[in-house]
């Protein structure tokens, strides 16, 4: 009798064991890129406080507190700006930028050549970045770098004397447009511990910019600090990633983990989720309005507010 009873807790127990493997095996898989499971799991504990929405599923698609979120969309016809797409050694670019987008820098901005040129979003907020920092006493600044072609990108990585601080082509954030090298009139040595570097620093989120190669966060970026490189990120994302200590790698793989948040930036409210899609499809919110970003990582980031 007993030897009866104990087969069928056997076979329970090897079941239990498979569904066990099997969810195991499907959340790694969608975790994403082994780099970016690390950084999912470095930043996992740190769950935001009043500023995050709870992750419990209040459906199958989106946390609680996402309800706003009901229209389905199809990901092969929304216009993905880019601008939180992670461009890194491991992740590439993989569209390039459509040309009717990009705004010469010169004159209205400091230029080292009135050849360079941003992405109109990025030329915008760095416009407004030089003109508070003219009102703070720095005239200093000029653009030296922004938008690089494929070709271009391949020139100065071949030909680079230290490539750590040189994306080979295909990787680097100049690529995408929205990256600028913001240098002052003693240009690179002295950019490092100067005033004009450290206003940068503290001021460039109020325009959604952000530095992009901190001092502290090599290990994570995998490039020198470098005091002069900013990326466009938008002005929430630049906010939240100020607050949090957070690098873009960082920021994508909270996003991952923590699914979304909620934050009060001045008179609006910002509604932020990453959403893997299901059969080609996310959802976005039928009556506020929004921008959606690839992640670069198989997920993409509705940014929503009112």
């Amino acid at each position: 009798m007993n030897r009866r009873r104990r087969k069928p807790r056997r076979i329970l127990l090897k079941v239990f064991i498979f569904a066990l493997l099997a969810v195991s095996v499907y959340v790694f898989a969608i975790a994403g890129s082994d780099e970016m499971q690390t950084l999912v799991n470095r930043v996992t504990g740190e769950r935001a406080t009043s500023l995050s929405l709870q992750t419990e599923a209040s459906s199958d698609r989106v946390p609680a507190g996402f309800s706003l979120f009901t229209a389905e969309v199809s990901v092969a016809g929304i216009v993905d700006t880019g601008y939180l797409r992670l461009v890194n050694r491991d992740h590439g670019i993989t569209t390039p930028v459509n040309g009717a987008h990009l705004s010469t820098v010169w004159p209205d901005m400091p230029a080292r050549t009135s050849y360079v040129t941003l992405h109109e979003t990025a030329f915008i907020a760095m416009r407004e970045l030089f003109r508070a920092a003219q009102n703070a006493g720095i005239n200093s600044l000029f653009i030296a770098s922004g938008y690089r072609s494929q070709e271009e990108q391949r020139y100065l990585y071949e030909n680079a004397v230290d490539k750590a601080y040189v994306m080979p082509p295909g990787h680097s954030e100049h690529q995408t447009g929205l990256a600028a090298d913001i240098l002052s009139s003693a240009d690179i040595p002295s950019m490092r511990g100067s005033e004009e570097a450290r206003w940068l620093a503290e001021n460039t989120s109020q325009f959604g910019l952000i530095l992009r190669y901190p001092e502290d966060k090599q290990d994570i970026t995998g490039v020198p600090y470098e005091p002069w490189h900013f990326r466009y990120v938008g002005r929430v994302h630049a906010w939240f990633m100020g607050q949090r200590g957070f690098v873009l790698e960082e920021y994508i793989a909270y996003l991952q983990a923590n699914g979304g948040y909620q934050a009060e930036m001045g008179d609006r409210t910002y509604y932020v989720l990453y959403q893997r899609p299901e059969n080609g499809m996310i959802l976005v919110p039928e009556h506020l309005n929004f921008w959606i970003s690839s992640a670069n990582t198989g997920g993409y980031i509705v940014t929503a507010w009112r």
